[in-house]
């Protein structure tokens, strides 16, 4: 589980982060490469219309980027799209696009290449965040209007527009003369580095792209170093190897006992869950009694206690505790293993039950072999099966095979993601992935007009109805805990500013000060 926190996080901690244009004085130094650490595992770089393991946009983030961006109080702001007006009756954008700006590959970037990426959002089998629009219309040569589906307008959707992988602006060239295989491993945008090189497991290459409509970087260009072992790409941090780091929280102490500074954020964080095929007739957990067994059998605070160094916090629910969607009076199922039992034999397996338990196989088994002996002590017995992660995108989207059993997976909440996209991209997206899982009609009709709703504050109140009655009504999926993100920089790097969002990628003016 450690490795799959290396990873998810390294998606985090760059989604969320932008920076403030340094200064283009004589003191900024010019060159010089950032080095910076991926963890492998790339199933898709450039191809919007692909599933992708979770961290793997984080990798393509220097080159592509967004219409909209995400303000640090939530908002949108403006970006490709440099002005952008919703209609009063909500039920189109109107988003005028900045002029001058090109894809790596020479391609003009005007209303007609927005269009090209926006269709692929809108009609998308495998990412759900655009189905609430129905078209996205060319006005002139630099405004775009984009629907929305029976004249409603849907937070989710909108937000999209602000950073989410599927329609962020790839060049409409590069994707319509490239094969699946080749959009997989290369990738063409207008961002402020341009994707030289990719060697699968070793290294990603990214030149300055000196045609960069906000100005010329000052780097010369990045290199994610493909480190698998957080140990080494630990040591290669300390030793200066690399500039920054996502940190493991067991190695937090030792860094801050080093003299290194560690940063916690919650912009966004893996809510740790099973996922059950409660959408499967024959499937022991199709039965709500077994799914409260489950959760009865699972001590929470000992997972926290034991994998996290006291960074975790235990969870019962979708929406984190420090989310304003978390609803506090939320029961759950506290641990209660004589409960777990009762609840087995009410279900009709007084003997136990045997359920699968499926996971992506770059993931430790830290956390599985504790909830394996955990639920022994119920008499439920988890069947661990390991499968690549093809198998798992096959598997969970629409018209494949499904599961049968729990997958292993996460929630990812937090303070800059919108709720409508948490649910969206989670358990309330209408079955186009998690295909197992039953989504109540209840839940799906909350969701929507959640969505929709423009009053914050009837908005929020109806996420906490729906983050209850996931748990409390339909024990829908089983939240374990969640932790924050940790995160290091090396003090000769300046020029960045995580957490500032006000741009989309937090290195596009850093720049290298090797005086510290």
């Amino acid at each position: 589980m450690k490795k799959f926190i290396f990873i998810t996080l390294a998606l985090i901690a760059i989604l969320v982060s932008t920076l403030v244009l340094p200064s283009c004085g004589p003191s900024v130094p010019e060159g010089g490469r950032l080095q910076l650490v991926g963890a492998g595992n790339i199933a898709n770089l450039g191809d919007p219309n692909a599933i992708s393991n979770p961290g793997d946009a984080a990798y393509a983030f220097p080159c592509i980027e967004p219409l909209l961006m995400i303000g640090k109080d939530g908002s949108l702001k403006p970006w490709l799209a440099e002005r952008f007006e919703i209609a009063e009756d909500g039920s189109y954008m109107m988003l005028y696009l900045a002029q001058g700006v090109k894809f790596h590959d020479g391609t003009n970037f005007n209303a007609e290449a927005a269009k090209y990426n926006l269709d692929n959002g809108i009609n998308s089998t495998v990412w759900p965040n655009m189905k609430a629009c129905s078209k996205a219309e060319v006005i002139d040569e630099y405004t775009v209007k984009l629907y929305f589906k029976d004249g409603k307008f849907d937070w989710g959707a909108a937000k999209s527009l602000a950073g989410f992988f599927s329609v962020r602006m790839f060049s409409p060239t590069s994707l319509k003369n490239n094969t699946d295989d080749w959009k997989r491993t290369h990738v063409v945008g207008t961002g402020p580095f341009k994707l030289m090189d990719f060697q699968r497991d070793q290294v990603l290459k990214y030149d300055r792209f000196d045609d960069y409509w906000k100005g010329k970087p000052h780097l010369q260009g990045l290199d994610y170093n493909i480190i698998p072992d957080p140990t080494t790409s630990l040591l290669a941090y300390k030793s200066g190897e690399v500039h920054v780091i996502m940190v493991q929280a067991s190695d937090a102490q030792d860094l801050i006992d080093s003299g290194f500074t560690i940063a916690e954020t919650t912009d966004m964080v893996m809510n740790l869950c099973l996922i059950p095929s409660s959408n499967v007739p024959e499937s022991p957990v199709s039965n709500i009694k077994v799914r409260q067994a489950v959760e009865h059998a699972i001590n929470k605070q000992a997972l926290v206690d034991g994998l996290t160094y006291g960074y975790g916090n235990v969870s019962n629910q979708e929406f984190a505790s420090f989310c304003a969607e978390n609803d506090p009076t939320t029961v759950g199922y506290p641990y209660d293993v004589a409960a777990a039992k009762q609840l087995l034999k009410d279900a009709g397996y007084p003997n136990g039950v045997t359920i699968k338990f499926w996971m992506a196989d770059f993931i430790p088994l830290d956390l599985p072999l504790a909830l394996q002996d955990m639920l022994k002590q119920a008499d439920i017995t988890l069947e661990i099966e390991k499968i690549s992660i093809v198998q798992l995108s096959d598997m969970i989207a629409l018209g494949g095979p499904g599961w049968d059993g729990y997958f292993y997976s996460f929630g990812f909440p937090g303070t800059t993601v919108d709720p409508a996209s948490v649910l969206l991209n989670g358990p309330l997206n209408g079955n186009t992935t998690w295909i197992s899982c039953y989504q109540p009609p209840e839940l799906l009709d909350l969701a929507a007009r959640a969505s929709g709703e423009t009053d914050p504050a009837a908005r929020v109140k109806l996420y906490q109805e729906i983050s209850k009655k996931m748990t409390d009504v339909y024990c829908m999926w089983t939240f374990m805990y969640w932790s924050p993100g940790l995160q290091s920089v090396s003090p000769v790097l300046k020029g960045h500013t995580i957490g500032q969002y006000t741009e989309p990628w937090p290195y596009a003016f850093a720049y290298i000060d090797e005086g510290e």
